[in-house]
Formats: C-alpha cells, sequence, structure tokens
C-alpha cells in the first residue's frame, strides 16, 4: 500500500466546501500572533484523530450490507479488506450509484475503488491537512509502520480533535489559575458556603444561574473541573426540573471542603411512578417547554449519572425532594 491519500471523489469541487474549516498553518516570518490551534496542528499525530478501529468490509459482501454498515457507524465510506490487505474502497456515492441502476446486490469487488493510497498514523495533523487540501479527498485510511490497517482520518475527525484538544487545554488553564486562587485562600476553604434560592415555575430565563454560581464557587477553590462540570449538571438540572413539573420549590447548594450537597424540594404535584421517571427520554413537559428545547426527559437520569450519591422521595403530600452529592477533589495544577 502506497503512503498517502484515498481515491479521488466523483462529486463536483463545491461540494467539497461544505468540510469542516481547519486551521492553517502559521507560516515563517509572519508576525501576526499564532493560536493554539495552529500550534496543535504541528504536536498532534494522525493517530491522536483518526476513528478507530476501522470499519471495514470483505470483497465478497453485497452493497447493501455495505450500506447497512455505514448507517450503523454513521460513516460514509470503508475500506475493502481481504486479510491484513486492503484492496479498495467503497463510497457513499457508490452505493447511492448501485441504488440508481439495480445493482445493490452486487458484489464490493465490482464497485470498489482499487487505487487506495494511505496516510501513515505518525504524521502530523498538519502534514494531514496539506494532504486534504492538495488533493481534495474526505478521508484516508490510515496505516502504521508494519502498513497494518489502523484507523480512517476524514476532515470531521481533525476538527474533533482539535476541539477537544483545544477544551482540555482551556479547562487546564482555569484549574491552574484556580488552584493560584485557592492557593491564597486556603483560611476560607474549610468554610462552608450555602446557596439557596426559590425556584418558580416557568421561570425559563433563570435557569442555570444556581448552576452558574455554584461552579464559580468550585472554581475559585481549585476543583477539578470534570467535578465543576458534574455539579453544575445536577444542579442546573434539578433547577429546570422545578421550573418545568412543579408548582415552584427551593433550591439549596451546601459546599464543603469535601463534598456538594444539593437539595431541591418542591411544592407538588409529585411524581407518580419515580422508576418511570427515570428512564431517559420518558417525559411530562408541555408543548412550551420542548419548544424552548426543555423537557427533552434526560433531567434525573443525568443528575443520577453526575452524582456519587443520588436519591429522590416524593411522598403522599406532593412534595418531590431531590438529594445529590459530588464529592470534591482538587486539580493537579499542572498545564
Amino acid at each position: 500500500m502506497s503512503a498517502l491519500c484515498w481515491r479521488r471523489p466523483r462529486l463536483p469541487k463545491a461540494a467539497l466546501s461544505t468540510a469542516p474549516a481547519i486551521p492553517p498553518p502559521a507560516h515563517a516570518g509572519n508576525a501576526r500572533k499564532v493560536s493554539v490551534a495552529q500550534v496543535l496542528v504541528y504536536e498532534l499525530r494522525v493517530r491522536d484523530a483518526m476513528s478507530k478501529p476501522p470499519v471495514t468490509a470483505k470483497p465478497s459482501d453485497s452493497l447493501r450490507t455495505i450500506q447497512q454498515l455505514m448507517k450503523q457507524h454513521k460513516i460514509s465510506g470503508l475500506p475493502i479488506q481481504s486479510g491484513a490487505e486492503v484492496l479498495g474502497i467503497v463510497s457513499i456515492e457508490d452505493i447511492i450509484n448501485a441504488l440508481d441502476l439495480g445493482h445493490i446486490n452486487d458484489n464490493a469487488e465490482k464497485w470498489m475503488a482499487r487505487n487506495v493510497v494511505s496516510v501513515r498514523d505518525h504524521f502530523s495533523l498538519v502534514r494531514a491537512v496539506a494532504e486534504f487540501e492538495r488533493r481534495g479527498f474526505g478521508r484516508f485510511p490510515v496505516v502504521d509502520s508494519a502498513d497494518r490497517l489502523v484507523g480512517i482520518l476524514t476532515r470531521g475527525d481533525i476538527t474533533n480533535c482539535l476541539m477537544h484538544h483545544l477544551e482540555k487545554r482551556a479547562e487546564e488553564a482555569l484549574a491552574h489559575e484556580a488552584a493560584l486562587v485557592a492557593a491564597r485562600a486556603t483560611d476560607e476553604e474549610g468554610q462552608r458556603v450555602v446557596i439557596r434560592a426559590q425556584v418558580r415555575t416557568g421561570d425559563y430565563d433563570s435557569a442555570g444561574k444556581i448552576s452558574q454560581r455554584l461552579r464559580q464557587v468550585l472554581r475559585d477553590r481549585g476543583i477539578d473541573p470534570d467535578v465543576r462540570r458534574r455539579a453544575a449538571i445536577v444542579a442546573y438540572e434539578a433547577e429546570t426540573n422545578i421550573i418545568i413539573h412543579t408548582l415552584g420549590g427551593e433550591i439549596t447548594v451546601a459546599i464543603d471542603p469535601d463534598k456538594a450537597v444539593i437539595d431541591a424540594i418542591d411544592t407538588g404535584p409529585g411524581i407518580e411512578d419515580i422508576n418511570q421517571a427515570m428512564q431517559e427520554g420518558w417525559s411530562t413537559a408541555g408543548r412550551l417547554p420542548r419548544e424552548l428545547g426543555f423537557g427533552a426527559g434526560m433531567g434525573l437520569p443525568n443528575m443520577k449519572r453526575c452524582s456519587d450519591v443520588f436519591e429522590i422521595k416524593s411522598g403522599t403530600n406532593g412534595q418531590t425532594h431531590l438529594h445529590s452529592e459530588i464529592f470534591l477533589r482538587k486539580a493537579t495544577g499542572k498545564l
């Protein structure tokens, strides 16, 4: 298998403009500021961004079977492999053409493109970006030093990889800053902070304020970013749950050195079947909250998933009490 690329698609060139934008590399002698994304495309490797393991098919597989594989894995092309050797490529365009001509049950080897080229897993992303731009392809198979197929690289994979690492860098920077603030205020860390707020039914404009305040306190104390996110999700879901489904209530957030405790108590009407309410996607939300983007039926499952301790009680008086505990741990403070 030769190095570099996937066959040229038969789509018009204009169709390629919808591909995710990749930040251009910095040029020597250019005095403009170099972004973090531009640095990352030099530092990261193809192996960091590729989708793995690769989804493949056999030459004897029908195009119908390959169509189902593409649908199942949400991909638009896959290698045709015999043993360790990649023989060709079948794309979604091939599937569409076969459908139009009534040959969807043909074997893959009759339709696959055979001039398969690849990128190496140790290539830098900036080199991969250059290959995408130079050749105009939508994806490359990825091989290791022994020419074994180890993944597939698309433009979207590169974009997703960059976004993930940019978010990670941002979170690490915030954690470092928070750790410095926490180090200057160690005497405050041992103090309990209590956030208490009344929540009104239908008050969608206020949704998220308790969550934001909680996250700020945890950030100032140098708490790990993942823990902050989990705590914020629980507080937000508890607040919106009262806004959407109840007659109003109160949320209390108690932040101690070792844990954050969130209690949400509403005034009714209560939950008839807690087990059913805990199922993902089940919701009693009406038309208005759904139109506003609320009420997807994920609130209670998300709260349970993000909590270290989670309890829900709905009594005969109509009140529901949600109790969540998130154990806190400090960030490392390392960049």
